[in-house]
């Protein structure tokens, strides 16, 4: 944010900020009186969060400024309920606390009826958060998320309420916990809503300095977590020695409890970098948890500890090994499902179905991944409903904490109520989950969208609409505008990749009218998106924009999509793009191929030099393709080299088939198959007559029909008729080419037309006549 606070503020125009005590819209002028030693009621504060609960109005003494003044002003000295305040400016060291004060006049005694003195203190901290939820308001919030104004408004409560914070630190002698707790409250709203990091290191080496002399062992853990995250945003490296320190610290006094607190921080921080070292170290701090929970039995620890090492694995590349790392986490996870630590947190058991699922569609095992789905949407309904569901928190206990809390709610780890120790964890709100389960459910069962009634085009629009609810309505549960705004990008990241999901799967459905609307409702989205995560996006968006004009017949705009700068192929084995843009690299390498493989095209002498670009990057030895999990984009690659490459043997044709059909039937892809069968019913079966060749027909049909793909329907249609007529059946011929003809008839003009010129070239050579089957496929 473009807002900073500082003892010399500096604040929007037009916004009043209080400069000093005297300042602080509070009943009455500040007397310089040491305000009375009594604890803050309703301390409360997590993830080290200070909250000082509101101040009762109702039930104290509280009065209008104007009521107040009008009192004083009619008191003479003697008469007022406290004394001047000294010359010099000392503090004295207690308030009289009179019930009565009798002045006397004429030797008449005359008692006057008087109230104890407000506790100052206590009404600015009251203050200070009345301010705080004020800005934090939930209309304005929103208002402030969409961008429609009210940021000086905003920026002018949240400085009122520093300056109340900042004028009990500065003017009132507090008890020592009080002080430090309310030192760990301005330092965290110095953090989550100001620049002013020097300012909030400073409050906190104080705080701690504090916590040392009286052993506040929890209030100092908290300033230190905060402390790491305040250091974070100016140096990362120094923030994490820093950890690295404290860890030390806390493993020689044996507290459990902050050790598996600053180690995960340390984890979080790591990943936050996303180097490929950090990663490591992330991974290195996660199995040091997971050892020291199994060694002090606390099994919930170890499952969230080996659970989010799964997923880092699935963060660092989609290999092969860090799938299989993955899985072995995974497998520690779910043994000790059944632990009452466990079985007693729906949140961690959905966090695991959620890493689980990813694991099994980084595999591409479709029936495994149907399974996982289901335990997923399982899982979902055993989440809670509450405040803390809706904050997206949950606590984790803790057998072995080294210590006990002296508080009833301490910060990251907290002690119940019965005396025991939790560890706080923030994750999503439940309607996030939700949303987030829609989207992977959606993939999950995408490969039979075709034949079971899109399903998924459902289960990703049900995501959707949840998505646009989220998205109009801020969540009510109060928090700065950072943390609201930041969660606002993230539900508008989720709505792109469910869209961008679904705009595949009406692709695949060849409806191209819906995919055109879907793809601009993609792009108006993603508009919204800052550029450093847009990027990523819009390069699928762009390969989309291909794959519609292709399906759409306009060619030449499909093909200098593929053949665009963003696309281009890596010229060395090893490459240096990451996973998805390679994977994306080489999908436009292969619609390019289908696009320039008629001999007729003017860039079909591009084909060999496109071929040998992929074949170090596809071919069955080639380092790439035994890292790379995804099975069925090496499958299309097989494929095309058997239909497109001109030098390929019949030998090498069988071997490049039989591959791309294996890898088909693994991932359930109804359209490889289709694919693939109708190419070796023409390849292999023409001319020829007897049952195989008639069965192998008749199963392209029907995956084709299954399918619902009106192009691959007409081609197989074609193929059958030409396999009946060389069996005499010119009937059955005749109407099946009709029906094939007539579901032709439904495709754009352009991709008819170019059908049509190519079945001309049928008898012009021995290769010819497959392409007035595939068309312009």
């Amino acid at each position: 944010m473009d807002m900073t606070y500082s003892s010399e503020r500096s604040f929007p125009e037009n916004t009043k900020i209080p400069r000093y005590v005297a300042d602080v819209p509070f009943p009455g002028q500040l007397p310089r009186y040491q305000a009375v030693e009594s604890p803050i009621n309703g301390v409360n504060f997590a993830d080290g969060n200070v909250t000082f609960q509101g101040h009762n109005h109702a039930t104290s003494n509280y009065q209008p400024p104007h009521a107040i003044r009008s009192q004083e002003q009619q008191m003479s000295p003697a008469s007022r309920p406290w004394p001047s305040a000294p010359s010099n400016g000392s503090m004295p060291n207690s308030i009289p606390h009179p019930q009565n004060m009798t002045a006397v006049k004429s030797g008449i005694a005359v008692v006057i009826p008087t109230t104890p003195p407000l506790d100052y203190a206590r009404l600015l901290l009251s203050l200070a958060e009345d301010y705080f939820a004020a800005a934090h308001d939930e209309s304005s919030l929103a208002a402030l998320v969409r961008g429609e104004g009210g940021l000086q408004h905003y920026h002018g409560l949240i400085a009122t309420g520093l300056g109340c914070l900042e004028a009990v630190l500065k003017h009132f002698r507090l008890q020592p916990r009080v002080e430090a707790m309310t030192r760990l409250r301005y330092a965290t709203v110095l953090h989550e809503e100001t620049e002013n990091a020097m300012e909030a290191e400073e409050a906190l080496s104080k705080g701690i300095i504090i916590c040392d002399r009286h052993k506040f062992f929890d209030v100092k853990y908290n300033m230190q977590h905060l402390l790491a995250q305040v250091l974070f945003k100016q140096n990362s490296r120094a923030s994490l020695k820093y950890v690295d320190g404290v860890i030390n610290d806390v493993e020689a006094y044996q507290h459990i409890a902050w050790v598996y607190a600053f180690r995960f921080l340390r984890v979080f921080l790591s990943l936050e970098l996303s180097t490929h070292l950090d990663t490591l170290a992330a991974i290195s701090h996660l199995k040091i948890i997971s050892d020291l929970s199994n060694r002090h039995g606390d099994k919930a620890i170890l499952t969230m500890a080996t659970t989010l090492e799964a997923m880092t694995h699935l963060r660092q590349s989609n290999s092969t090994e860090n799938t299989e790392q993955a899985q072995r986490a995974l497998a520690v996870a779910r043994s000790q499902q059944l632990d009452s630590g466990v079985a007693s947190h729906p949140q961690l058991a959905t966090l695991m179905q959620c890493v689980d699922l990813c694991t099994t569609l980084q595999k591409l095992d479709p029936a495994q991944a149907v399974m996982k789905m289901h335990a997923l949407q399982t899982a979902l309904e055993a989440l809670p409903e509450g405040r803390s569901a809706e904050e997206g928190s949950f606590a984790i206990p803790i057998a072995h904490a080294g210590f006990s809390a002296t508080k009833p709610s301490t910060g990251v780890v907290r002690s119940t109520a019965d005396g025991g120790i939790e560890l706080i964890f923030n994750w999503l709100p439940r309607e996030d989950i939700y949303a987030l389960s829609c989207l992977l459910s959606g993939i999950a069962i995408t490969h039979r969208n075709t034949t079971d009634g899109q399903k998924a085009e459902q289960m990703l629009k049900e995501g959707l609409s949840s998505q646009d609810k989220m998205i109009k309505n801020i969540n009510t549960i109060p928090h700065s505008i950072e943390l609201a705004a930041s969660r606002n990008v993230w539900r508008q990241v989720l709505k792109c990749h469910t869209e961008l999901q679904l705009t595949f799967a009406l692709c695949v459905r060849t409806v191209w009218r819906e995919a055109q609307d879907q793809l601009r409702q993609l792009q108006e989205t993603t508009s919204n998106l800052p550029p450093e995560i847009a990027d990523t996006l819009n390069l699928q968006i762009l390969y989309l924009s291909g794959v519609i004009s292709q399906g759409t017949g306009d060619l030449v705009t499909a093909l200098s999509i593929f053949q665009s700068s963003s696309f281009a192929l890596p010229s060395e084995t090893y490459s240096p793009l990451s996973s998805l843009h390679l994977d994306l690299a080489i999908l436009a390498a292969l619609n390019t191929l289908l696009i320039i493989r008629t001999p007729s095209h003017p860039s079909n002498h591009l084909l060999p030099g496109i071929l040998a670009s992929l074949s170090p990057l596809c071919a069955s030895n080639s380092p790439l393709c035994a890292t790379n999990s995804n099975k069925t984009l090496l499958a299309a690659y097989h494929l095309l080299v058997a239909t497109c490459s001109p030098t390929t043997t019949i030998l090498h044709t069988k071997q490049h088939l039989q591959y791309a059909l294996q890898a088909a039937k693994q991932s359930a892809s109804n359209q490889l198959m289709c694919l693939t069968l109708n190419f070796m019913s023409w390849k292999f079966f023409k001319g020829v007559v007897g049952e195989q060749a008639e069965k192998s027909a008749r199963a392209s049909q029907a995956l084709a029909r299954k399918g619902s793909d009106r192009l691959w329907e007409s081609v197989a249609n074609g193929v059958l008729a030409d396999t009946l007529d060389v069996a005499a059946r010119y009937t059955e011929a005749n109407e099946v080419r009709l029906k094939g003809q007539e579901i032709a008839a439904g495709l754009p003009d352009v991709m008819r037309d170019h059908g049509n010129a190519d079945r001309d070239l049928c008898h012009e050579g021995p290769d010819a006549g497959m392409y007035g089957y595939y068309g312009a496929s």
